[in-house]
């Protein structure tokens, strides 16, 4: 089963998200009020404006919970796209509970507290179901822009990267590469796109992917890091006396370079 890209779990799309649907259910439901929406939220009392406010808060708190849970489990869980829906959904289910505790307690004793929950959580799916939809939408043509590479089929440079379960998910030129990092069950491929540094999730290992980047050109310097020592300018140690491989590009990181490597990575510069 299709798992999503690893760029849903990221920060700025999850900003998107949690910004975007209730800004969108604010402004669509004051300017159109679907559903008779503007009576459910009245509550047969004229409470629509402080109701609409309350319950845009409620969608917004609840977004914000799940949209930074999503990105703190982002190395734990991989999510195929029936459960990353079914975890949308439950966004929306989450916040017609919330909003039932509210608004149940204004329609009592006219309407059932259940189906007040019921009800709101069908106009609010009603509603944010678009969004929802082109946000899912942009984020995977981005992802899809942003992965073609120009380059022939055939060039010998490319790297081709599998995940764990054997899917093709990324491919790039070797020069391109500027170091890669391992992190618990994925691996950070940081690289060039366009002049610009880039940094590509993958879930795989780093012993899965050594005999690929090792023919390709790429050198372990650490037991968690490979580099391209094309884009090493030097290595010097700290004032602590650990190695680090400083690389041609302003603002990244130096990367360590363990004992056991940092003469065969010298020897290289």
């Amino acid at each position: 089963m299709t798992a999503i890209s690893r760029n849903f779990y990221r920060m700025s799309a999850n900003i998107l998200y949690f910004t975007v649907i209730p800004l969108f259910y604010f402004l669509f439901t004051l300017a159109y009020q679907p559903f008779d929406i503007n009576d459910f939220l009245g509550a047969g009392k004229g409470y629509f404006a402080e109701n609409l406010i309350f319950t845009t808060l409620i969608l917004l708190g609840v977004m914000v919970l799940s949209r930074m849970l999503l990105f703190i489990l982002r190395h734990v869980i991989d999510l195929s796209w029936p459960l990353y829906i079914t975890w949308c959904v439950g966004e929306i289910v989450a916040t017609g509970l919330f909003w039932s505790i509210l608004l149940g307690i204004e329609w009592r004793p006219a309407i059932p507290y259940f189906t007040v929950m019921s009800t709101g959580i069908l106009y609010l799916a009603g509603i944010v179901a678009f969004p929802y939809i082109i946000l899912s939408q942009a984020i995977q043509l981005h992802i899809l822009g942003g992965s073609k590479q120009p380059v022939p089929a055939d060039d010998k440079s490319l790297v081709r990267f599998h995940d764990d379960q054997k899917r093709l998910k990324f491919i790039i030129s070797s020069p391109a590469i500027l170091y890669i990092e391992a992190e618990d069950n994925y691996v950070h491929i940081v690289h060039l796109d366009n002049g610009r540094v880039k940094d590509f999730t993958l879930r795989s290992s780093m012993r899965a992917l050594e005999e690929t980047l090792t023919k390709h050109g790429l050198v372990r310097c650490h037991r968690s890091y490979f580099v391209n020592a094309d884009h090493v300018e030097l290595v010097r140690k700290d004032l602590n006396g650990y190695a680090l491989a400083k690389l041609d590009r302003d603002g990244l990181d130096p990367v360590p370079v363990s004992r056991k490597y940092y003469d065969s990575l010298s020897a290289l510069l």
